[in-house]
């Protein structure tokens, strides 16, 4: 009899260790059930921005084929949208399109999804819009840092249950002519102007080119390592202080790395840089022309005054503001010009010239830019979106991607009589702060 009190004792430690057991146990498999909803949630994801990713590499490639079908043959024109008449303005979201025209000046497309299929740089009513180049490239969106937009494009797909077409996501695409701009460095061995390398407007020198350009000038050693545009920023003031991200995106529309150009040459083709598409009417990038003019003595130096900081009464800004009303044997009015010749025969250059008071004729200043001047580019810029919609409700986007190419115009010939071949000489995924 005195053993029963311990035997009530061993039970009742019995039923408060099994107790404990199976708390244990509901703990370890709402643990499991939690890392499996985690481990399900992250697969998905995972999935959705793979999803994304590989929507937005749909977009490159349907951007580098419409850029191989509309400029791939010879007797094509490239020029900045700016030239049909759209002002250097922030909400001229279409401003820095690419077109692409015909040898005799006809329209051809613009390179961008959801472009209305005129010669007025127009997003096709109806679609969302998106931003391909923002706040992330070229900061607030102003006049000569306008921001760029296109359109959305739906990718549908069959629903097997429903038997009906449902959309998984969307995708966009931008191509950006690097021809208009001014290239940062142009190696020696492949200059148009054996003698000439252009350089950045230098003037007013707190301007963000100016800046750039100092930094340029002395660290030149270090540009032949650069693989891109945004890596400039690497590169130290005479200071030995950073650049700060403002200037290379006030300078994005008007400056890239390095563009090349194919040039006839002895029967055939030969790639080269160096050179300037006159198709643009971004007066950062004339300033820097006509200051290359001046830097290398091409001829009678354009007097300091007719380069002016104006935005109307300066010779670059002439020239910029000019080129969409002007007309000439080879142009159209809000056309780019078809040749060289055109443009410097045309009342635009002579009264550009005339009226700054240059004291430069219009046969001085070709003859010392002509190897440097060209109608087309052959180095273009691509950026892609692409996005993954919720499974239950098709109007939240789950995830998103951006990515970007650089574009090049070979000397060999493209299969299908598409003129000459373009391959990709660079690439990067964007994140949202790089837009």
């Amino acid at each position: 009899m005195k053993e029963h009190p311990v035997i009530c004792r061993e039970s009742g430690f019995a039923l408060v260790l099994t107790l404990a057991l199976l708390s244990l146990l509901v703990l370890a498999v709402c643990a499991l059930s939690a890392l499996t909803r985690i481990n399900t949630r992250i697969a998905a994801i995972s999935l959705q921005q793979t999803q994304a990713r590989q929507n937005a590499l749909l977009g490159l490639d349907i951007a580098f084929g419409q850029l191989q079908k509309h400029a791939g043959p010879d007797d094509r024109v490239t020029a900045m949208a700016g030239v049909t008449g759209i002002a250097a303005l922030g909400s001229n979201t279409t401003r820095h399109w690419c077109g692409v025209w015909s040898a005799s000046g006809g329209f051809v497309a613009w390179l961008a999804s959801g472009a209305e299929i005129t010669p007025v740089a127009a997003i096709q009513s109806g679609l969302v819009r998106t931003a391909l180049v923002g706040v992330g490239s070229v900061g607030a969106s102003t006049a000569n840092s306008e921001h760029v937009e296109v359109g959305k494009l739906t990718i549908n797909a069959v629903d097997p249950v429903a038997v009906q077409s449902r959309p998984e996501g969307n995708f966009a695409w931008w191509v950006g002519d690097e021809g208009v701009k001014i290239s940062a460095f142009s190696p020696a061995a492949d200059l148009a102007s054996p003698v000439v390398s252009p350089v950045l407007a230098g003037n007013p020198p707190t301007s963000a080119t100016a800046k750039l350009r100092a930094a340029l000038t002395i660290y030149s050693a270090k540009l032949p390592r650069a693989i891109s545009y945004e890596q400039l920023r690497l590169l130290p003031t005479p200071d030995h202080a950073a650049l700060t991200p403002s200037v290379l995106q006030d300078s994005f529309h008007h400056t890239t790395l390095t563009a090349f150009y194919l040039r006839p040459q002895s029967a055939e083709m030969v790639r080269r840089t160096g050179a300037f598409n006159i198709n643009t009417n971004s007066a950062v990038a004339w300033r820097g022309i006509l200051e290359t003019y001046n830097a290398f003595s091409l001829g009678p130096i354009l007097a300091e005054t007719s380069m002016g900081t104006s935005m109307t009464t300066s010779l670059p800004s002439r020239i910029a503001n000019g080129l969409a009303a002007a007309s000439a044997i080879g142009k159209v009015v809000n056309g780019p010009f078809t040749t060289v010749d055109s443009f410097a025969s045309s009342t635009l250059l002579d009264t550009a010239l005339t009226a700054s008071g240059s004291g430069v004729t219009p046969a001085e200043l070709i003859t010392g830019l002509r190897p440097m001047l060209t109608t087309r580019s052959d180095t273009f810029r691509i950026r892609a979106y692409g996005d993954a919609l919720d499974a239950t409700d098709r109007t939240t986007v789950r995830a998103a991607a951006w990515c970007e190419a650089i574009v090049q115009r070979l000397p060999e010939s493209a299969p299908g009589g598409a003129g000459r071949k373009f391959t990709i000489t660079y690439f990067r995924w964007l994140g949202p702060a790089d837009i």
